[in-house]
């Protein structure tokens, strides 16, 4: 019997696909220190729960114009 695991991390674009978030907005969060990154080399991954945490962050209203 095999039990299926989720993703531990993921790349920025696997972090995009998988949040249905945009690469540039995930960018955005990493530099400004809102999403935790860590790097394998120069390359940058991202928690699953480090994501999951940043998503609950986020507003849950949108921004009025």
């Amino acid at each position: 019997m095999s039990i299926a695991i989720g993703a531990v991390s993921y790349t920025l674009d696997g972090a995009a696909e998988a949040s249905g978030i945009g690469r540039t907005t995930l960018e955005r969060a990493r530099d400004a220190g809102d999403l935790i990154c860590h790097y394998v080399g120069r390359k940058p991954v991202i928690r699953a729960v480090d994501l999951d945490e940043w998503v609950q962050s986020l507003p849950t209203e949108k921004e009025s114009a």
